[in-house]
């Protein structure tokens, strides 16, 4: 049985906590969600009645982030995050049930109805929905169950065998790229979340909480993969993003740093523009991470941190004190990126 939206109506006889965080994360949304089940691994829990191997293929992602992510840590010389109690991940089967719970607990509004997935620092948890439901994989199967009923009309009606198994041949190559496609945004997604939480509930960057949000995108997507039985992270391109980052780069379609670096928000209903803007965030912070560690570390060790007199310093200097002058940094990154 998957979560419902009359489960996920009870949320509004609970008084919500303006913040909570491990164990107490757990059972809130235990109350939230009474019909979820809780799949414990070494660091998680993964809250959902989701099928056990999709929840299965979500918790390897999220230990694989956390691996990830605590390789990143040692590299850049800041403190791996080192919660006393399981991380939580809330797991959605169906995309309106999502919706509804992202609007009851955290009024996201429209803009939950744009994103796979979010990190909510008030209650520290992770919460997504199977990409078997997003809009466009949904079309696709519904096109490929109409093809496989066409054909099998045709077969009844005498059509010729070799063209019938061809056009079955098709159309099953054509359902294991959307299997495939499945997989790849399960992991990627889950991953991203997963890094937002870790940047949240560790105390390696002491100003993240008043980062940017293009800044906190950033580093998120830097750790993308489709692929979590293989290294990733900032120092390997996930290749969606960097052909993104790239097309963007060609037609122009790009912000250049100096505004990137002023951007305070991300008009998520506004899809061109969130794509573009996590593509080049992404690989600023990754190649930032390639070419220039100490200085990235600089960076992220200090923005945010409010000065002596409680005002949070200008990003565009901190960025031109630590790392060098935008017009010199984005020269050189990205004719390494068209390159």
């Amino acid at each position: 049985m998957w979560i419902t939206l009359t489960l996920i109506a009870s949320t509004l006889a609970v008084d919500l906590p303006t913040h909570t965080s491990g164990q107490k994360s757990v059972d809130l949304a235990r109350q939230l969600l009474p019909d979820a089940t809780p799949h414990r691994t070494a660091r998680y829990v993964v809250l959902s009645d989701g099928d056990r191997q999709l929840i299965r293929s979500v918790e390897h992602s999220l230990e694989e982030a956390r691996r990830q992510y605590d390789r990143w840590c040692r590299v850049m010389r800041v403190p791996r995050p080192r919660p006393d109690e399981r991380l939580l991940c809330i797991l959605f089967h169906e995309h309106e049930d999502f919706v509804a719970f992202a609007e009851q607990t955290e009024h996201l509004g429209e803009a939950a109805k744009h994103v796979s997935g979010y990190f909510s620092p008030r209650f520290d948890w992770i919460v997504c929905f199977d990409p078997w439901d997003s809009t466009d994989l949904t079309a696709a199967s519904r096109s490929l169950d109409d093809a496989d009923i066409n054909i099998k009309d045709a077969e009844d009606h005498g059509a010729d065998p070799d063209q019938i198994a061809d056009a079955r041949q098709r159309v099953n190559a054509a359902r294991q790229q959307v299997q495939q496609e499945e997989l790849a945004r399960r992991i990627a997604v889950t991953i991203h979340e997963a890094v937002h939480q870790l940047v949240h509930v560790g105390d390696a960057f002491p100003g993240r909480a008043n980062w940017p949000a293009w800044l906190h995108e950033g580093v998120a997507v830097a750790f993308e993969t489709d692929n979590h039985r293989k290294p990733f992270g900032p120092d390997r391109g996930y290749t969606p993003r960097v052909e993104g980052f790239c097309h963007a780069l060609r037609e122009q379609t790009h912000l250049p740093l100096i505004k990137l670096l002023a951007e305070d928000t991300i008009d998520h209903a506004n899809g061109s523009h969130v794509g573009v803007l996590y593509d080049q965030s992404g690989s600023l912070v990754s190649w930032l991470y390639v070419h220039k560690r100490r200085e990235l570390a600089a960076f992220l060790n200090e923005i945010g941190i409010p000065d002596s007199t409680g005002a949070i310093p200008n990003l565009t200097e901190v960025f031109t004190r630590t790392i060098g002058p935008p017009a010199k940094i984005e020269q050189r990154w990205h004719a390494d990126v068209l390159r």
